[in-house]
């Protein structure tokens, strides 16, 4: 038996169809539309906790770090264009354009986008993953395609993107707090460390031999220079408490 007196103190929502979702910018401009509507949402959020030593008990004390941003996925979505005599390529691209950072239009980190869907939203947030299963083709080009989607929200305090772009290519952090600049600096070592092998071999030398400095900018983006100031690239880009490094520039393409 269902509990009415839950349901009284419920908002009013009413079924309305032909409602599509779509992705839009922090200019709430459109930049996306769903072919067809997600079959499901899967929605997590996590509390970190550090342990500590208590004493006389095999039971450690809990200190609380930071809660992370709510994390959005969206499984399984429906590309199919084959019976229509279309390509559904141009649709996969416009996702993935999201994802990247472009300086030559003034964008130094992924494209924040806000989820909508009717009267709710989700957002801002930036995908994080991206990966799709192509199962028909027209001519060679993807006609029919699986695509799952992973977005994570930003935080209102966290400066990203095009917002930022002109405080990021000329003032060092000024919206980051002082632990957040370690934080970025410090995951970007670790990431250097561990992909060292990925890099061209005049950045990968520095790396080893610890011949370089790290410079955090205003939206999170941390670069890399030599010790002679140049700068050599970009290495990712801190998103709350995620370091992120799509489309990083010291990589050779």
């Amino acid at each position: 038996m269902i509990n009415n007196s839950v349901i009284q103190g419920l908002n009013s929502a009413k079924n309305t169809p032909d409602i599509f979702a779509y992705l839009v910018d922090n200019k709430n401009q459109s930049v996306f539309t769903f072919l067809f509507n997600p079959e499901e949402k899967s929605f997590s959020r996590q509390v970190k906790l550090d342990e500590g030593v208590t004493a006389l008990t095999s039971t450690p004390s809990q200190f609380y770090k930071y809660t992370t941003g709510l994390t959005l996925q969206l499984p399984n979505l429906l590309l199919e264009t084959y019976n229509q005599g279309k390509s559904c390529k141009l649709l996969l691209q416009r996702l993935q354009a999201l994802m990247v950072a472009n300086p030559s239009q003034g964008r130094y980190a992924p494209t924040p986008v806000k989820f909508v869907w009717g009267s709710d939203s989700f957002g801002p947030c930036l995908i994080t993953d991206l990966n799709w299963t192509e199962t028909s083709w027209l001519d060679g080009e993807v006609a029919s395609a699986r695509v799952n989607l992973t977005l994570i929200e930003i935080p209102n305090d966290s400066p990203t993107g095009s917002q930022n772009s002109q405080k990021a290519s000329s003032n060092t952090s000024k919206s980051l707090t002082p632990r957040q600049q370690q934080d970025a600096s410090t995951k970007a070592k670790e990431w250097l460390k561990t992909n060292v092998k990925k890099l061209p071999d005049n950045i990968a030398s520095l790396v080893r031999l610890n011949k370089y400095s790290l410079t955090v900018v205003s939206n999170g983006t941390v670069t890399l220079q030599d010790l002679k100031k140049r700068n050599l690239g970009t290495v990712g880009t801190l998103v709350g408490t995620k370091f992120i490094t799509t489309n990083n520039t010291l990589i050779k393409k």
